[in-house]
């Protein structure tokens, strides 16, 4: 019986050089996506943008936390 080969594809990434380095993400936390089929990439895609999403609407409360903290000093 012969199993198909999976075809992967490895996306170009990475920060500009002047960015700073953060954390690494975990093992645990990184997905692999396999190639080749478009609705799975897609899926991965809307994924993606919603996880960009939430850590937007994260940012946004910590950044307006910080100002009200620093109003309520002045």
């Amino acid at each position: 019986m012969e199993v198909p080969r999976t075809h992967f594809v490895l996306l170009a990434g990475g920060k500009a050089s002047g960015a700073p380095a953060g954390r690494p993400r975990a093992r645990g936390k990184l997905r692999i996506i396999e190639g080749g089929r478009p609705a799975e990439l897609e899926s991965a895609l809307a994924e993606a943008i919603e996880a960009a999403r939430q850590m937007r609407l994260e940012i946004e409360r910590r950044i307006a936390s910080a100002l009200d903290a620093f109003e309520d000093r002045g």
